[in-house]
Order: structure tokens, then sequence, then C-alpha cells
């Protein structure tokens, strides 16, 4: 599916400029700029300038419709063919545990093995079929392809990040800790924040290392490398 803007000038001039405002937030923060394809309607910016997919924004900027020639059915179809291969009917090379899944990834970042952090995170296959027709994202206007986008924007963000802090750190830690929050997505449960615990030289330091791990059947998965370090 497309989002398409209505004839109204007025409208596009907004969104154009939407699009180009990279100003400075209240808490200081410098906007993201939205990046080349993304309608402006379906993103938001987090107080530290982060962007994000925006779950009600069809539904409160006027002018803005979803384009009927590909009804929601479709455009998931169509996301899923672009994703390639067979549909996955379980999540692969995950952990058994939050706990396991941390464990392994920080292992892996301190070694600066970035072949070896692809299979931990949530693939463009197993987020077409098993995650996102399952969310609430699509009763909200998101669109899959716009929704994998800023996923996929985020993530690599958060893993450079990620590996900057890890490196030349001690592998070794004290333990791995997650939100209470914890949110169903059909078979899904959404977990998060989560990170690990080190012993410092004079306390315990938690390091948030992603934002959300998925869990669908006993089997834990970063859902992107995003993170808030």
């Amino acid at each position: 599916m497309t989002l398409a803007c209505t004839g109204d000038p007025d409208v596009a001039r907004r969104a154009a400029a939407l699009a180009n405002d990279t100003t400075t937030l209240d808490s200081g923060a410098v906007r993201q700029p939205i990046p080349a394809g993304v309608d402006p309607a379906m993103v938001e910016w987090r107080s530290d300038g982060a962007l994000i997919a925006s779950r009600d924004s069809l539904l409160t900027t006027p002018g803005y419709v979803i384009d009927s020639v590909f009804p929601p059915e479709e455009a998931l179809r169509r996301f899923q063919a672009e994703a390639g291969g067979a549909a996955p009917n379980a999540l692969t090379d995950g952990a058994p545990s939050v706990d396991a899944l941390l464990r392994r990834y920080w292992a892996t970042l301190v070694r600066g093995d970035s072949l070896a952090l692809q299979p931990l995170v949530v693939s463009k296959p197993e987020f077409a079929y098993l995650y996102f027709p399952e969310s609430s994202e699509p009763a909200t206007g998101m669109q899959p392809h716009v929704s994998w986008l800023l996923l996929s924007n985020n993530s690599g963000r958060g893993l450079a990040r990620a590996l900057a802090r890890a490196a030349g750190a001690d592998s070794t830690l004290v333990g791995t800790t997650c939100s209470d929050r914890l949110i169903p997505a059909g078979r899904n449960t959404i977990h998060g924040p989560c990170g690990i615990v080190q012993r410092g030289e004079t306390k315990r330091d938690t390091i948030w290392l992603t934002t959300h791990v998925v869990e669908r059947d006993g089997v834990f998965k970063l859902m992107s490398f995003a993170n808030e370090l």
C-alpha cells in the first residue's frame, strides 16, 4: 500500500516541511530527519529526537488517506512477497530465555563479531509473517513496509551504540534484567527494555542493550538492535 495526500497544496507543503524538520525539541534533542520514502503522517519523534512510528497519526492528521488501490491485506501480501523465501512457522536461531539471549548478545558485542549478531534479531520474513500480522499495528493503519523501515533505521543506530559501549569491555557480567512490562501480540510476547548488569568498581551498572525482546513459543530474539544507550 502507498500513502497519498489529498490535492490540497497546503497539506502537501505541511508534509514537506515536516519531512525536513530537524529542529531542536524542548528537551534539547535534535530531531532525527525522516528517511526518504516514509510518509510524515506515519511517524513522530520521541523526547530524545529519535523517530518512531506513530500508532494513531493517520487518524489525527487531516488530509491523509490510505490509497484504496492496496487494502491492508494486499499491502501485507506484497510485503511478505518482498521478504522472500518460504513463510517461517517459528523463530529460528533464538535463545531459550531472555537471560540466555542477552548473555549471548553481550558476549558477541564484546567480540565485535558482527556476523554472529544477525541471527539474534528478528529477520524480515519473521517480521512479515510472525510478528506484524499479529501485532496491534495493522489496526492503527500502520503499513508493514513503513514499520519495517523505521525498525531497521533505529536498529542500525542502536547496534552502533551497543558495539561502541562493548568495545574493550570485560565480558564478565553479574546478570541480566528486563522491565516487568509484557505486551501480548498474538502468539508473541514483547519484553523490554532489557539489559545486562555489570559490577563496576564502586557499584553495579545496568546497560540497557535493547528496547524490545520478542518471545514466541519459548524462543526469544531481539526485536531489533534499537536501544537508548
